[in-house]
């Protein structure tokens, strides 16, 4: 299997723990290829695969990885269509599938200009299992037979439920000294000017309770030191989260800054007020699925492109809220700090939501079953 980085090993990862179940003595090999994905991964899946860097693409370094690897079968996760890779693939015979496949009409249209290098690649894989149905009308126009391609949704639904860990959750409310009656808003995945447009709306409803705790995230921590520039500027008590879980200080200031990675799914449980970001910012989306774990409603802006399923779902449970802008997140805030309880009840309908979207791991290993099965029945 090979995966990009965090995304498609979050994607990976109920995958493996479901062929572990069907397929227990089988070798299994994850290979991931950015330092960040590639730490994850061994983190949550090297009990279960051995996890390697992914080769680079080309023939002598493929050559070496195959020999060592002897793949029976390459799962490609969403996306990743490496031309020497699909070469040596065929030359051995070796079939391919993807999951969790996703390709936007942008994507098509680039490949589209490549199409010697690329068609061959899109109609190499005997199964193709997209997110949504725009991926596989896009993958289609590519070449690839339309009885080869099925809607699956991503098995990174299954992930999430499976990442819950309620015991991390008090650790982090100790830590973070966060009695049961402080509400908490959680502003995740913030780019660009969404750094700052969380705080200042933080800072507004603060005035309408000032008891409020704000934990702040960014998607990137090259932001840590812009939000730091305007705290200072507005001026505004903060604390940075590495130093309150390093012990140096206790956290006593209404804002949290969180300067490190992997740990934002965890703190959405901590939230009442949650908003993920990509979505004011027109970045289209990000995760807005994982604050549901937790049974967390959630707001988002509109730039979606990225997370169209999702966001359908939630809403049709009524368990996220779209704004337009920070003007809107504040005032939709400002109503519901107010009325804390009732919003629970859209936490709890986008918990079904995720739940309704479940179960696309199991189906997946289905279709990595029935082309071992294929491949084995051609050598027989």
């Amino acid at each position: 299997m090979h995966a990009a980085s965090v995304g498609e090993v979050t994607g990976a990862i109920p995958i493996v723990h479901a062929l572990r179940e069907s397929l227990p003595g089988a070798g299994l090999t994850l290979t991931v290829t950015t330092p960040q994905g590639f730490r994850f991964a061994g983190t949550n899946l090297s009990r279960w695969a051995e996890i390697l860097p992914f080769p680079l693409d080309f023939p002598g370094v493929l050559q070496r990885a195959f020999q060592k690897l002897e793949p029976d079968l390459y799962v490609a996760l969403e996306a990743e269509f490496w031309p020497n890779l699909f070469r040596m693939l065929e030359c051995r015979q070796t079939p391919a599938v993807l999951l969790n496949g996703r390709l936007s009409h942008r994507s098509a249209r680039l490949y589209g200009f490549f199409k010697s290098t690329f068609r061959p690649i899109f109609r190499q894989f005997s199964c193709l299992a997209m997110h949504s149905e725009e991926d596989r009308k896009n993958v289609v126009l590519l070449g690839v037979p339309p009885e080869r391609t099925c809607v699956l949704g991503s098995s990174k639904y299954d992930a999430i439920v499976l990442r819950k860990d309620p015991e991390k959750v008090e650790h982090l409310k100790r830590v973070l000294n966060l009695p049961g009656n402080v509400p908490v808003v959680v502003g995740g995945s913030l780019r660009r000017l969404e750094c700052i447009w969380l705080l200042e709306v933080f800072r507004s409803l603060s005035h309408v309770d000032p008891g409020l705790v704000g934990i702040f995230a960014p998607r990137h921590m090259a932001q840590v030191p812009n939000m730091i520039k305007w705290l200072d500027s507005a001026p505004f008590p903060y604390q940075l989260l590495s130093r309150i879980e390093a012990g140096q200080e206790a956290r006593s200031a209404p804002v949290i800054l969180v300067d490190r990675i992997g740990i934002l799914f965890d703190l959405y449980a901590l939230g009442d007020l949650v908003f993920c970001g990509g979505t004011l910012e027109p970045f289209d989306g990000h995760n807005i699925l994982e604050p549901a774990a937790w049974g967390k409603p959630v707001f988002y802006g509109p730039h979606l492109q990225k997370v169209l399923v999702e966001h359908n779902m939630l809403q049709s449970f009524k368990g996220s809220f779209l704004v337009q802008d920070s003007g809107d997140l504040l005032q939709q805030w400002t109503y519901w700090i107010e009325r804390l309880p009732l919003l629970k009840r859209h936490g709890e309908n986008a918990r079904a939501a995720l739940l309704k979207l479940g179960g696309v791991s199991a189906r997946q290993v289905d279709i990595i079953l029935s082309a071992l099965s294929d491949r084995a029945s051609s050598h027989a």
